[in-house]
């Protein structure tokens, strides 16, 4: 029993141990692909209701391009595969089914929701350049985001909740993913345009999980930068 604990241990701290050093320029490079995510979005959408597949895929990618970044090997190597089998899954059933795309989903929730904390953990490290630092935070930011975009999705999708959009948005019609994504960014950035409701206990705790995020986090993780040394600044990259 001990020995398989041991074993069970070993094994975790084999996939969660950062092997590499980070990329010079990580923080730099981990924004920007974050960013770059959010401006594909109108080159894909053809106005599914669904997320595509595409948008999935790209997502996940630049999370474990984030891991790796960030000088993660086994993880993202790992995730990948575990990734890869669940696209493939949701590859052989119809658009939009939950019991192709659900296992993806929960792929895509839980390599953001991976990905956020160690991006956040490894921005707290002293050693690293305050520029990088900063950038590592925002880029996370942004991520939360996308997290928040899936999360607002499987609950529409699993009837725990409705989302009503404004009469006067391009008539009555069904939310659409990047209506998700709106209401996501809309809130965490506290903009609040009032243009897609929550309506249900679940999408409405979401949300308010979500504006408190976008409250918090910003304040916290700025407050815990500025308040490491930034000690040993010479012959670090930017």
């Amino acid at each position: 029993m001990d020995q398989q604990t041991s074993d069970t241990g070993f094994l975790s701290r084999f996939i969660w141990h950062r092997s590499a050093a980070a990329v010079p320029y990580h923080g730099l490079l981990i924004f920007a692909g974050q960013i770059l995510l959010v401006l594909i979005v109108p080159l894909v959408d053809r106005g599914e209701q669904s997320t595509p597949l595409l948008v999935g895929l790209a997502a996940v990618f630049m999370a474990l391009v984030t891991l790796g970044l960030l000088g993660y090997r086994r993880l993202p190597l790992v995730m990948g595969v575990i990734a890869a089998v669940a696209f493939l899954w949701a590859q052989s059933y119809p658009e939009g089914s939950f019991h192709g795309r659900g296992p993806a989903v929960s792929v895509l929730v839980i390599a953001y929701s991976v990905t956020v904390y160690l991006s956040v953990d490894y921005a707290f490290n002293a050693e690293m350049r305050p520029s990088q630092r900063i950038l590592c935070g925002a880029a996370s930011f942004v991520m939360l985001g996308f997290l928040f975009t899936a999360m607002h999705g499987v609950i529409a999708t699993l009837g725990l909740g409705t989302y009503s959009l404004a009469e006067n948005l391009e008539g009555e019609r069904a939310p659409r993913w990047v209506d998700f994504l709106w209401l996501s960014f809309s809130t965490l950035t506290t903009a609040g345009f009032g243009d897609m409701a929550t309506v249900g206990s679940w999408p409405c705790a979401v949300a308010t999980l979500e504006g408190l995020c976008g409250i918090l986090y910003p304040a916290t993780l700025i407050a815990r930068i500025a308040s490491l040394p930034a000690a040993g600044e010479s012959g670090k990259c930017w």
